[in-house]
């Protein structure tokens, strides 16, 4: 380029012509909009808005009614009688000589503990945090901050061990001042844990004041956090349109879709005895955005627009030590992506809603049901291959291949 711009300048000059010759930088929001999927209509000069998964149930009730209840409904809410599952009757819990009281006033909720200033106050809890298999706590604390309390109810049955207060760092002291304490920067959920509990998250964050004005569309985790802006398609809707499935999101006014991971059977082989897909997956748009949450990440750039590549807007981790293990399993809370990218499933064209329901967010099946949708039950769910008693333990297809590690004490997650 440098040459031809020499080219240019002398052959003007020989010829007498003055030449103002300016170079201008590409418009970062055209090289945006071109980053959508073909399929999807958004652009920069009229974007999609939100208009709330209410608006979407209007027409997909089966839908709305799978995701009622399920993890990404109960991401966060407001703190309530209805929402809170610890116990608030006065109990205490002791860490490190730290004495910690939860109670109620006035269907309030409240915890007495070590604040940043290494002395007992008082907090309202604001907001719970998750649902299963443990729930956390969110206090409000100045400059627009969120703080998650590091104390944690178990909410597993109590055979199990759980209907208990925990710490989430049981064998350790982490003193007022930590990094990790509460009320420290690691534990901030502006920073550390808004954009994968809520829909539409801005963290807003002034750098000139340090505070955060974060406001979200919903939430929780509801349609759009996937499917992305609703607006042009309950436009279509409204038109009374008709587009047949397989055409494509522009003629619907959807920002994205997930047909690419749809249009495909998985075809039996009686040979190799696993079956392969009967079309070649088309694009990782459903990856890409499962893993925006679903993947030990940081953020690079936080204009996230749906349907584009995950690694326009965030940096997976790597196979670090402490991470993962020498051999690729993970090690550290890495939460899926970094490991399903090693597998042969990945390789073959796997994707999430495979093996998982995208809106109840249940598995397609139980047990070893779900690996003999795809791997034939006489070859592969048999004591000639796993060795163990049928029915048994050992002879569960996803403790051998996908084995798990326990996180935040109470939560084994398996690796993919």
């Amino acid at each position: 380029m440098r040459l031809i711009f020499i080219a240019i300048a002398t052959l003007a000059a020989a010829l007498g012509i003055t030449a103002f010759i300016t170079w201008k930088p590409l418009d970062n929001s055209s090289r945006l909009a071109s980053l959508q999927p073909t399929e999807g209509e958004e652009t920069t000069l009229d974007p999609a808005t939100y208009v709330g998964g209410q608006a979407c149930a209007t027409c997909h009730k089966a839908e709305h009614e799978l995701w009622t209840g399920s993890h990404h409904d109960l991401a966060m809410q407001g703190a309530t009688r209805q929402t809170v599952l610890g116990d608030f009757t006065n109990t205490t819990f002791t860490h490190f000589g730290v004495t910690s009281t939860f109670s109620m006033k006035d269907d309030k909720f409240f915890v007495q503990t070590e604040g940043p200033d290494g002395k007992l106050h008082d907090y309202e809890v604001t907001y719970t945090f998750g649902v299963d298999p443990l729930q956390q706590y969110l206090i409000e604390f100045p400059g627009g901050r969120y703080q998650v309390l590091g104390i944690g109810w178990d909410s597993r049955p109590r055979d199990e061990g759980g209907q208990r207060w925990f710490h989430l760092y049981p064998n350790e002291h982490i003193p007022h001042g930590d990094e990790l304490h509460w009320t420290g920067q690691n534990q901030n959920w502006n920073y550390m844990c808004a954009e994968c509990h809520s829909t539409n998250l801005r963290k807003n964050y002034d750098l000139e004041k340090d505070r955060y004005d974060t406001e979200w569309s919903e939430i929780d985790v509801s349609c759009e956090a996937c499917h992305g802006p609703g607006s042009k398609h309950i436009a279509w809707a409204e038109s009374g349109s008709n587009v047949r499935k397989g055409e494509g999101a522009r003629q619907t006014g959807l920002v994205v879709t997930f047909e690419a991971a749809e249009m495909a059977t998985w075809l039996p082989n009686l040979e190799t005895g696993t079956a392969t897909r009967s079309k070649s997956l088309a694009s990782h748009i459903q990856l890409d955005t499962c893993a925006r949450c679903h993947s030990r990440r940081r953020v690079i750039h936080e204009e996230y627009r749906h349907g584009q590549s995950l690694l326009e807007t965030h940096a997976p981790a790597l196979l670090d030590e402490g991470l993962y293990h020498p051999d690729g399993q993970i090690e550290g809370e890495v939460y899926v992506y970094g490991s399903f990218l090693q597998s042969k499933m990945y390789r073959a064209g796997v994707t999430c809603s495979d093996c998982h329901a995208p809106h109840s967010l249940q598995m397609r099946a139980p047990g070893n049901a779900l690996c003999t949708r795809c791997h034939l039950p006489d070859r592969f769910d048999t004591p000639t291959h796993h060795f163990h008693e049928p029915m048994s333990a050992g002879a569960q297809c996803v403790e051998c291949h996908m084995p798990a590690t326990t996180y935040m004490v109470v939560d084994p997650r398996r690796d993919h």
